[in-house]
């Protein structure tokens, strides 16, 4: 019994210890394309030994996340996953390309759980306090990020302080804007959580605040996002794989915007409504 006990012991480690396997994602499909039968759509996963019919006309588009690599599957064809990458059933090779970044994030969907955090006022009607609209509750990819918040009745101005969450002050700042950005004199620490304070100030001294919290990205993350960044007029596949590694590095907000603009391109695919919601 002990033998067995040590032994399940070990194997649990061993899982604990063993890196995740990012896996192949899908950042675009277009047309009928299926997998072992079954529809394939945006974000979805494609495991090894996997059957891939890809129908005339359609194209799918693929990256392995462990190794950086896009492919594009086009029909009509039938294809089968690996860990090397997609195989064509006739031999032929699948155009590939590198991505500027690899080793990145899995993406995890679970579309039914997803919904929009909020910051709820208690006590006041909400318009004496100044609405703090980002980052709430979210997480940043930058070390000088912007904060943003909504006018609050009768202010003449606004006091903001960011602090550590062990309450230390990193910067403050008196302004009448509603929208400031941290200095690089002031730049953040990656993978830190941060606290901020807008103070509401009328002529006779503070009228009321709202706090909310947020956190910087990691550095990795940091970094595979501005390399895998794309210009405005890049492909929508590479847009979609942007906007799930802003998600998977917590950064929803930012996601989400991303999200609305491409289920605005594609109104059919419910995937994306989802994650723009």
């Amino acid at each position: 019994m002990k033998l067995l006990f040590k032994a399940m012991a070990a194997a649990l480690f061993a899982m604990a210890m063993a890196p995740l396997m990012a896996g192949m994602l899908v950042t675009e499909a277009i047309g009928k394309v299926e997998m072992n039968g079954k529809a394939v759509g945006t974000l979805a996963q494609i495991p090894d030994d996997a059957r891939l019919q890809v129908a005339a006309g359609a194209k799918l588009v693929v990256v392995d996340l462990a190794t950086g690599r896009e492919y594009i599957l086009a029909g009509p064809h039938v294809y089968t996953s690996s860990a090397s990458g997609p195989k064509a059933a006739d031999g032929k090779p699948v155009p590939d390309k590198a991505l500027p970044a690899n080793n990145l994030a899995e993406v995890r969907v679970a579309t039914g759980k997803l919904a929009q955090a909020t910051l709820v006022m208690r006590g006041a009607p909400a318009a004496r306090f100044p609405e703090l609209v980002a980052p709430v509750r979210t997480a940043v990819v930058t070390l000088l990020p912007s904060m943003r918040w909504k006018p609050a009745a009768s202010a003449v101005g606004y006091k903001l302080s960011l602090s550590r969450l062990d309450g230390s002050l990193v910067w403050e700042l008196s302004t009448a804007q509603t929208e400031v950005t941290v200095p690089a004199s002031h730049a953040l620490q990656a993978g830190e959580p941060y606290a901020w304070r807008v103070e509401a100030m009328g002529p006779d001294g503070k009228l009321s605040d709202s706090s909310a919290r947020f956190t910087v990205a990691t550095a990795q993350a940091i970094a595979n996002l501005e390399l895998l960044k794309p210009e405005p007029d890049a492909p929508f596949n590479r847009k979609v794989l942007y906007a799930a590694q802003l998600r998977e590095a917590g950064a929803v907000d930012e996601a989400r915007r991303l999200w609305q603009a491409l289920a605005s391109e594609r109104p059919d695919d419910r995937v994306l409504a989802a994650m723009a919601q």
